[in-house]
């Protein structure tokens, strides 16, 4: 019980640290000056006194013993390597794929402090199994046919009405659109709530419609039916035959 608040607290403060406590011109100068950043020094002094604080506090309360000097250094190692992280992403693209990959190497550094403050690592043999887990497995196929294959199969379906009907968004932001919505309605009939698979539809329909009526081609009216149609029918049809597997 008190380990897993103490996981939750360990994630607080870093949440806080990392979205509300670092202001956007910290940011700005870390992309800036990079090694020579002094807001990377201030950022990275946040994420150490509450991680220290955080820490000290919950020797406080379970009385494990510790002088200061055990959450201090457990600090500094969460400081340093967060340091050497940002620094790191300075030199990288502003987008979402390094973004993510920062913000997993943060967690696995918490997630290692926390095992090793609260002697936790015999929880990973308990984790291996379920990860490898027969429905895991079968949810994550799931999950990536209605993310890239389908996508494939739909663009090439309607390769021939995409030939003739002209629009003005771009064929990027319409995959993502079809990539949201078909995750989205996997994950609604993956929960047996088919109700709310008509409320996606009926929100997607309304959004669509002034542009589908300012549409003087008729042929992008049709091609955006069909995309519509084909991706949830195959959406339908992944989402109900993995529920038939799980329920075996």
């Amino acid at each position: 019980m008190h380990e897993g608040i103490l996981l939750a607290a360990v994630l607080v403060s870093h949440l806080l640290a990392d979205f509300f406590l670092q202001p956007i011109s910290w940011i700005e100068d870390r992309l800036a000056y990079h090694y020579r950043s002094t807001k990377l020094l201030y950022h990275t002094s946040v994420h150490g006194l509450l991680s220290f604080a955080t820490l000290w506090l919950w020797e406080g309360l379970l009385g494990w013993g510790w002088s200061i000097w055990q959450p201090l250094l457990l600090a500094g190692l969460i400081a340093l390597l967060h340091y050497l992280t940002d620094l790191a992403k300075s030199y990288c693209p502003r987008t979402t794929r390094y973004f993510l990959i920062d913000q997993v190497l943060h967690l696995l550094v918490l997630v290692w402090v926390w095992l090793y403050v609260t002697n936790s690592w015999p929880l990973l043999n308990d984790l291996w199994p379920t990860l490898f887990h027969l429905n895991n497995w079968i949810i994550l196929t799931a999950y990536l046919l209605v993310m890239r294959p389908v996508s494939v199969l739909i663009a090439n379906l309607l390769k021939h009405w995409g030939a003739q009907a002209s629009a003005d968004s771009s064929p990027s932001t319409g995959h993502a659109i079809g990539v949201v919505e078909r995750v989205l309605i996997l994950t609604l009939i993956l929960l047996q709530q088919y109700a709310s698979v008509g409320f996606v539809l009926a929100a997607k329909s309304i959004f669509r419609f002034g542009d589908l009526t300012r549409q003087a081609d008729r042929k992008m009216t049709e091609y955006v039916m069909l995309g519509t149609l084909l991706s949830v029918t195959l959406t339908l049809i992944i989402g109900l035959l993995c529920s038939a597997l799980l329920s075996r």
